[in-house]
Formats: structure tokens, C-alpha cells, sequence
């Protein structure tokens, strides 16, 4: 008896487009720079350093558009594509 032979195609495997990981950063609105490696930053401590750097004391922070609350800003940064810090107020 013959055995029969089975052919399998070559599969082409997709390449997938490296996953950027960089943050863009915002300050009121406008890119002010991209967080390159947040791992293990929180969100917290992104927008403090971006508010220290620009000379912001009181500021709120928003996370891919949405705001984020205090229990929020203890998170990850990681995974997120923006982070925008807004000043609360603007007067001199």
C-alpha cells in the first residue's frame, strides 16, 4: 500500500510594526516632549517632572484624554499614549 504525501504551504508571517512605548507629553495642549521608557514611572511621577521642569505648582492631569483622579495618577504609565499636564490656572 502508498502512502500519500502531504504538502503544507510555507506560511509568510506578517511583520507587525514595532510597538512604540514612547508617551508623548503635552503641557497646556502643546507637545512639550515623549517619556521614552515608562516602565515603572507612574503616572504621578511623569507629571511631576514635567510640571517641575516648566515651573507649574498647581496643575491637573490628563491620561489619553481622560482626567485623571489621585487613585488614578498611582498607576502605570506604561501602555498609555499621552500624558498632558494643564496648568489650573493661568494668572500671574
Amino acid at each position: 500500500m502508498a502512502t500519500r504525501k502531504t504538502s503544507r504551504k510555507a506560511t509568510k508571517k506578517a511583520h507587525k510594526a514595532p510597538v512604540s512605548k514612547d508617551v508623548q507629553c503635552l503641557l497646556n495642549g502643546q507637545p512639550c516632549g515623549v517619556v521614552s521608557n515608562p516602565e515603572g514611572l507612574s503616572i504621578a511621577q511623569a507629571a511631576n517632572q514635567i510640571a517641575r521642569d516648566n515651573g507649574l505648582k498647581s496643575y491637573s492631569i490628563l491620561v489619553d484624554g481622560v482626567k485623571v483622579g489621585v487613585e488614578e495618577a498611582a498607576k502605570a504609565l506604561s501602555g498609555h499614549k499621552s500624558i498632558e499636564v494643564f496648568a489650573k490656572e493661568t494668572r500671574g
